[in-house]
């Protein structure tokens, strides 16, 4: 029979499989993203991969449950689980988003009268989320408090750059009344990337509370 911290190790590993699968959900995202088509081999990869998302939340929130009724665990044992809890929503949220921007390129190539060529717009964007999120991941794995606190002050670069994105698209957009509806989906997307920049972040705020009982959520409601 397992103890404590084996079944701690056990739901490490699982969530490392559980971020790894949003990671590729971004990967498929940014490939759409950088060649302004949508790829119906991706997306069917996507809502598999999703689907596979969905059963991880489900069993970590429910053995992380158990475990902490079964040992009774406390300190930075407790701080895990209850993390493990409260992340694992975050990565669903996320594979959530991620699937649904594939359904916007999907709706942009059909319905978006060339507007398509504009993605280069929040393409900078996207590629930032893409960065903090590896840069979550590393500090998951290397347990890297530093590369935690880079990525925390990534936040105000990614609000900075949602302003100008949708500056741009607005003008985009008033240039010809074709342009809205294309413009429309992709401030949509300019939108959903900005939310899973800010899933991203809970995330890594998640790992200082692990890490140092630091909790920098409730810090920010006491404000």
């Amino acid at each position: 029979m397992k103890n404590l911290h084996e079944r701690i190790d056990e739901l490490t590993e699982q969530f490392i499989g559980m971020f790894k699968n949003v990671d590729r959900l971004l990967k498929i995202n940014m490939d759409m993203l950088e060649k302004r088509v949508f790829i119906q081999s991706l997306y069917g990869e996507a809502k598999v991969i999703e689907d596979r998302i969905n059963t991880c939340e489900v069993k970590i929130r429910e053995d992380s449950i158990q475990a902490i009724a079964r040992f009774q665990p406390a300190a930075r044992d407790l701080r895990a689980l209850l993390t493990f809890i409260d992340c694992v929503k975050m990565l669903e949220r996320m594979g959530d988003l991620l699937k649904n921007n594939l359904r916007l390129m999907r709706k942009l190539h059909k319905h978006g009268n060339g507007a398509k060529e504009h993605l280069y717009i929040i393409e900078e964007m996207a590629k930032k989320v893409n960065d903090i999120f590896e840069t979550y991941m590393q500090a998951f794995i290397e347990r890297d408090e530093k590369k935690i606190y880079t990525l925390l002050a990534c936040d105000e670069e990614i609000d900075e750059m949602r302003v100008e994105v949708v500056n741009e698209i607005i003008n985009f957009m008033k240039e010809n009344s074709e342009n809205i509806v294309g413009g429309s989906i992709i401030l949509l997307l300019s939108k959903k990337f900005e939310r899973l920049s800010d899933k991203i972040m809970q995330l890594g705020k998640g790992l200082i509370y692990t890490m140092n009982g630091e909790n920098l959520r409730k810090q920010e409601l006491e404000k």
